[in-house]
């Protein structure tokens, strides 16, 4: 039988997807559907990848391998209630969605259906994402296969326990946002040390882009890279001893935790 995935939800994150997927080779688009409420996005789509589309859920599930589930956390209670009557045990529901358990989805969708959650982040836009998976109660082994051969188009993968997204959704989840925080940091200061806007910029970039890829083309820790260039009595070293005194590690952590933190709230809140 032909593999099948349902994509519910076809934004950003789910076009990411679905893109990576073809790119892949593994999934040819007649294999991929597409639903959402938009009509002009699900157009776009169809014209984009040449996957089918649908505006209809439960008719696009009934013959799914893979449903995956890409809406907004606050619009999942609904589409669940919508799907419940669809899916089957054979059948692998993925979610993206931040903050809610497999538990909700195995409650609503009935005993035995095999779930994993999934915390993506950003740069799955450009297929450099950094995502952990989870397995609920009733997914097995061949389905965290599965739902990290999807992911890996996009990416790399990590496997946790689903204790740990919490953590996951601090640092990586949330992670590009803090590097962003950092681009933005690092513009304004070269501006006021007097270069001009265009040029502290593309500086700023690439920095980051040359240190990131380093950083992930290294078998070194960061500490030893972060070492190297830092001379003794040099400039580096002069602006590291200002970050520690001023407890920038001690924010960062805090920083985290807080966002953990939210994490856990969201996942109490009713779906």
């Amino acid at each position: 039988m032909t593999k099948k995935i349902v994509f519910v939800g076809g934004g950003n994150m789910g076009e990411a997807l679905v893109a990576g997927l073809i790119r892949s080779g593994r999934w040819k688009a007649s294999q991929i559907v597409v639903c959402d409420v938009r009509h002009d996005q699900l157009v776009r789509l169809q014209l984009r990848y040449k996957v089918r589309a649908s505006a209809d859920n439960l008719q696009a599930i009934r013959h799914a391998t893979v449903i995956l589930l890409a809406v907004k956390p606050q619009h999942m209670k609904h589409v669940l209630g919508e799907l419940k009557s669809a899916v089957r045990p054979s059948q692998l529901v993925l979610s993206i969605a931040a903050g809610i358990k497999t538990s909700t989805f195995e409650k609503a969708l009935g005993k035995g259906v095999p779930v994993i959650r999934i915390m993506p982040n950003t740069p799955a836009l450009i297929s450099l994402g950094a995502a952990a998976i989870a397995r609920g109660r009733s997914a097995k082994e061949k389905h965290e296969h599965m739902a990290r051969e999807i992911m890996e188009t996009v990416g790399t993968v990590v496997t946790v326990p689903e204790s740990q997204m919490d953590a996951v959704t601090a640092v990586s989840g949330s992670g590009p946002a803090y590097v962003f925080y950092l681009a933005e940091a690092m513009k304004e200061a070269g501006q006021t040390l007097g270069l001009a806007p265009h040029v502290a910029d593309q500086l700023v970039r690439q920095t980051i882009k040359g240190a990131g890829t380093l950083l992930a083309q290294s078998h070194e820790e960061a500490h030893t890279l972060r070492q190297r260039v830092t001379s003794p009595g040099g400039t580096t070293e002069a602006a590291l001893k200002i970050m520690e005194k001023a407890k920038v590690r001690a924010i960062f952590l805090k920083a985290l935790k807080g966002a953990a933190q939210r994490s856990r709230e969201l996942s109490r809140q009713p779906s």
